[in-house]
């Protein structure tokens, strides 16, 4: 399944802490076996599984673009 979340319509735009955050969230949500709840429900849908993988991506304010997957140990 499929659950995206856009966190930066709670945080705004934190250009170089953007990928970091995301990378942390995703963490969080595995650890804790859990996800996140919609944020905008007009384009994301619930997930009431426990994530094992997590892809966490930024999109770059100037140059940078990132993205990591972060699995479950």
């Amino acid at each position: 399944a499929l659950a995206v979340r856009g966190f930066s319509t709670l945080t705004g735009h934190m250009k170089e802490a953007q990928f970091p955050f995301a990378v942390a969230l995703a963490a969080m949500a595995i650890d804790r076996k859990g996800g996140y709840p919609v944020f905008d429900a007009a384009a994301e849908k619930p997930f009431d599984g426990a994530p094992k993988t997590v892809l966490a991506t930024a999109i770059g304010y100037h140059q940078f673009e990132g993205m990591g997957l972060i699995k479950a140990a």
